[in-house]
């Protein structure tokens, strides 16, 4: 799983790369994303697709507004450097399992 710090290296991870990507958005001080990462982890080791964790801990880091990210963790499907679909995570609430699954039989096709 990648790990990505800055717009920098989301640019040259994501952006750039033609592979299709499942991204978290999440920050450290969001106790819901905390608790997702770990469900994160185990979905990106049980797959053979390529994911990354976005750290978005500082509020003025410009992917916020350039993906509109409005609460985090919020998961998106990246290819050919575009956004493809996103599942927003719920403010006060975060991602659940059932949500993660939705959303993953949607961008399944994007991986054939």
């Amino acid at each position: 799983m990648l790990k990505v710090r800055d717009p920098g290296g989301f640019q040259k991870s994501i952006v750039e790369s033609p592979d299709p990507t499942v991204v978290m958005f999440w920050a450290t001080w969001c106790p819901f994303s905390r608790r997702f990462h770990a469900e994160f982890e185990k979905l990106a080791s049980s797959r053979p697709w390529r994911f990354a964790a976005v750290y978005l801990d500082d509020e003025e880091n410009p992917l916020w507004e350039e993906y509109a990210v409005e609460v985090v963790p919020t998961l998106a499907l990246f290819r050919d450097g575009k956004l493809i679909d996103r599942l927003d995570g719920i403010l006060g609430y975060g991602i659940d399992q059932r949500m993660v699954e939705d959303f993953i039989r949607r961008v399944v096709p994007a991986f054939a």
